[in-house]
């Protein structure tokens, strides 16, 4: 009897990890620090003082150094490990992980690491979806000299040109519309309908992405409505949007069991208040429990509200919402006069009144 059960201990004892295993799961969490590093995010378009400047490039370099060593680890995993399930992974990861070290005063790095992303992004033996991620991330660095190193999708014009090319280069492939989609997704709104209309039209364009791109357009006939919503505040009591707005109002709906503390990146706008504006938050879904040390400060003063049904919540579902966090704003007459992300808050209250698209 002792002998069987020493026998089923020793079956149901998971394996040691191999050394392979373990040295990419160290590669993993390397790049998911370098990944966390922090860049602040400036009020203007160029640093206000040198000390900024200064900070900025010292957080610059420092996150491009993480991505360096993650680029060596990753070189040496598949170098070490050729045969491993995880080494074609590996490639690719030092392929993105060289583009995003490179700094402007390094040009020695900066050729090693286009060449490696071209090697990769050229090579039919790599995944397609793999090199089109590659290919991606290059022309994405080429055009954030463009927009003084905004993101790829701030510039609709140019983003859509991009992925034009990328889709001469790589054909009718899901991965392809998925970045269309992406930048349907991404961009102020007025574009983002023009990119979402193209993705229903294409006859290429999978089904699952051209309802994601529908339910960007059915969001867009919202725009110039009336808008008003029946909300449960955090206490538990039935209210309405149309209590809770004021002059002008930004809804803010976010993932309040991951954020319980409240929206991330609303932390400027705290600092620098819009007049005359008020604030409502929903989470989609339960609010989780605060972190010890955490409140819910970092936020302007608002209304918050939970729609404990989750994505299955009406509300969400009549906003055609498909991503968090994500705002809507209202203009003085309690229309929705715009939405889109956090970051372009300002822009959706500097653009009520503008004439909307037939």
């Amino acid at each position: 009897m002792a002998l069987l059960l020493t026998s089923a201990l020793v079956a149901q004892t998971p394996p040691a990890a191999s050394p392979a295993d373990q040295a990419w799961l160290a590669l993993r969490a390397q790049h998911q620090a370098a990944a966390n590093s922090r860049i602040t995010r400036l009020k203007g378009v160029v640093p206000a003082s040198p000390a900024e400047a200064a900070a900025l490039k010292n957080e610059r370099s420092a996150r491009a150094q993480k991505f360096r060593a993650t680029a060596l680890a990753a070189k040496d995993f598949g170098s070490r490990f050729p045969q491993h399930t995880r080494s074609p992974e590996a490639r690719k990861l030092e392929a993105l992980a060289g583009l995003e070290g490179i700094l402007p005063t390094d040009k020695a790095h900066e050729r090693t690491a286009l060449a490696s992303a071209s090697a990769y992004r050229t090579n039919p033996a790599n995944p397609l979806a793999d090199r089109f991620a590659v290919a991606h991330a290059m022309e994405s660095r080429e055009l954030r000299k463009k927009t003084l190193g905004r993101p790829w999708f701030t510039n609709p014009v140019l983003a859509e040109t991009m992925l034009d090319r990328l889709r001469r280069e790589f054909g009718e492939q899901p991965v392809v519309w998925a970045s269309y989609l992406a930048l349907a997704r991404n961009t102020y709104c007025d574009a983002g309908r023009d990119v979402a209309y193209r993705v229903v039209q294409s006859p290429y364009a999978p089904e699952p992405t051209k309802v994601a791109a529908r339910r960007i357009l059915e969001r867009y006939t919202l725009v110039r409505q009336p808008l008003d919503l029946p909300l449960t505040s955090s206490q538990g009591l039935p209210t309405t949007l149309s209590r809770l707005v004021g002059k002008t109002t930004v809804i803010c709906f976010w993932d309040g069991t991951r954020h319980p503390e409240g929206p991330p990146g609303l932390h400027d706008y705290k600092k620098n208040p819009f007049p005359n504006t008020s604030w409502v938050y929903v989470s989609v879904g339960a609010l989780g429990s605060m972190p010890a040390g955490k409140s819910r400060a970092s936020a302007p003063p608002g209304t918050t509200c939970v729609e404990t049904l989750g994505w299955r919540s009406p509300v969400v579902s009549q906003l055609r919402i498909s991503e968090l966090p994500y705002a809507f704003v209202l203009d003085e007459q309690k229309r929705l006069s715009g939405f889109g992300r956090i970051d372009e808050i300002p822009a959706l209250l500097a653009g009520i009144g503008r004439p909307v698209l037939p």
